[in-house]
């Protein structure tokens, strides 16, 4: 073989092992996508927070007991909260951050009760990390009929490339409705927490569906 065709021959192979190392990284690149979320809820034993999206449904159970602790605890109605990117695997298995802050006019009560649950001076914040399940939320009512008292917040997601997964494989949403419209997993009931800008604030009660109420309405 002369110089030259080997020479051809070994670039050729090096273009076609450069051009499938780029395929195979472009397959395996996280897809991304924006999550529209207009619910966030919490067990009434704070053991499972939930987070409600168009298109799934965000349970994460794996909670640290600092967090568990505030979100059974009066404590709750006084943080904010923000959450950083989602990251789900082709498992639907889902991980991400969240840090929670005191608010500014919160009494000296709740002060007290943030340093003994972990906040950090000075500005009294908290920073987590959470593990669950995404869900399908197909078949679930729209966000519009779910709650009048919520607005969206935005979550981005970023995944494994789904291309090879087989269709149907994203299990369906635990979270069902109850007979007078409350929002349950399992058996057990949900407790709302309240989006408040970029931020979401704990709420009192239990989302329930239906249409809005009317402004000035009296609300059961």
């Amino acid at each position: 073989m002369k110089r030259t065709e080997f020479l051809k021959g070994t670039l050729s192979v090096s273009a076609l092992l450069s051009l499938d190392g780029c395929l195979t990284r472009k397959l395996y690149e996280p897809r991304k996508y924006e999550e529209t979320a207009s619910l966030f809820l919490v067990t009434e034993d704070g053991s499972q927070l939930v987070v409600l999206g168009e298109k799934y449904h965000y349970v994460f159970d794996h909670i640290t007991p600092s967090l568990r602790q505030i979100l059974v605890s009066p404590l709750r109605r006084a943080v904010a909260a923000s959450l950083s990117e989602f990251y789900v695997t082709r498992e639907n298995v889902v991980t991400g951050d969240y840090t929670l802050a005191l608010l500014a006019d919160a009494p000296d009560e709740d002060r007290r009760r943030a340093v003994e649950a972990g906040f950090q001076a000075p500005e009294l914040t908290l920073s987590g990390h959470l593990e669950g399940v995404r869900y399908s939320a197909q078949g679930f009512p729209p966000r519009g009929e779910a709650s009048e008292f919520t607005r969206p917040y935005v979550v981005v997601v970023r995944e494994q490339d789904s291309r090879s997964r087989l269709a149907g494989k994203i299990v369906l949403t635990p979270i069902t409705v109850a007979a007078d419209g409350a929002l349950v997993i399992g058996v057990v009931a949900l407790i709302a927490l309240v989006v408040a800008g970029p931020f979401f604030r704990a709420g009192v009660g239990v989302p329930r569906l239906g249409p809005p109420v009317p402004s000035g309405a009296p609300r059961p």
